[in-house]
């Protein structure tokens, strides 16, 4: 099927490859509470195999909760039919099915327009605005949005700005990728209009990821470019061995000269028990620093469950 894209252009419809889409409220960051529809993208560049384990003692990758999940197997007798059906994972990465191949045939993969139709039939008005005027944000989450999907977001955006309301997006991106410039020149241009907030997460050794990886000023650099937008730095923290880390990650990116409007630590943890034994603490770290905290709330609404 061809179509116009944002820029008048006739051409093949791009296809997104996504893990799920739901509707719920901002658990994190800037927009805490604020109601949000969520898509989020299959592939990431990391694995964070060091989240929910003691320091410097990481289990074997092979060993991972998702790769030992025989129910991921499609041809299991007892097979998941879809990604709601998925377990809390409380080691390694919290969304690692929106990445693992073990889990990529329950991913969908669609044409914007079918995309839009999906996403907007769980809206409540079926439009970006709520019930007086409030204004519904769209979340594009991960795995990694900026991974290879950069290409579909201007046409997408487009049309859910002109057709249904949309003014606010958030990338939820581990700041690694950077932003191409036809995001730029769209955001800068027809998109100019619509407000775009980037909260990077960078990841620490906590994650078991390096910092030759995870540090990527220029990339955020990239994002700064984008004139209607907003930057913070998330970062998941358990200690203050990781503050200390957090120090040196926002000292680098002043040093590189990336304008970062705000800086949130949030309690490491994908469980209620896990979030339980780190975000008091974290929270005391925060007063110390002057961090802003930001609790995860989805945890302690839905359990963090698939779909919420």
């Amino acid at each position: 099927m061809e179509v116009k894209t944002f820029d008048n252009k006739v051409k093949k419809e791009p296809k997104l490859r996504y893990s799920e889409a739901f509707y719920s409220v901002q658990g994190e960051g800037r927009w805490v509470g604020v109601p949000s529809l969520f898509l989020r993208t299959f592939g990431c560049n990391f694995e964070c195999a060091g989240f929910g384990q003691p320091r410097g003692d990481i289990i074997a990758k092979e060993s991972m909760p998702y790769l030992l999940d025989e129910r991921a197997d499609k041809n299991h007798p007892d097979a998941y039919k879809s990604i709601e059906d998925l377990p809390v994972t409380p080691i390694g990465c919290d969304s690692s099915a929106s990445w693992a191949m073990k889990y990529k045939h329950l991913q969908m993969t669609k044409s914007v327009s079918d995309v839009i139709n999906h996403i907007t039939s769980l809206l409540p008005n079926g439009t970006f605005t709520g019930r007086h005027g409030e204004d519904i944000h769209l979340v594009i989450t991960g795995g990694e949005p900026l991974l290879g999907w950069q290409r579909v977001w201007p046409d997408l955006i487009e049309r859910l700005n002109k057709e249904y309301g949309l003014v606010n997006v958030t990338f939820e991106t581990n700041g690694s990728k950077h932003c191409e410039d036809n995001m730029t020149e769209y955001f800068n241009g027809e998109g100019k209009d619509v407000h775009v907030t980037w909260s990077t997460s960078p990841k620490l050794s906590i994650s078991a990821e390096t910092r030759e990886d995870t540090l990527k000023p220029d990339a955020l650099l990239s994002m700064n470019k984008v004139e209607n937008s907003f930057l913070y730095n998330k970062f998941v923290v358990r200690d203050m061995i990781d503050f200390d880390e957090v120090d040196e990650y926002v000292d680098a990116y002043k040093k590189a000269g990336v304008q970062v409007d705000s800086v949130y630590c949030m309690p490491e943890g994908a469980t209620f028990e896990q979030q339980a034994l780190t975000e008091k603490d974290v929270a005391e770290a925060c007063m110390q620093t002057g961090y802003k905290f930001s609790p995860r709330l989805h945890i302690n609404l839905f359990g963090n469950a698939w779909g919420t």
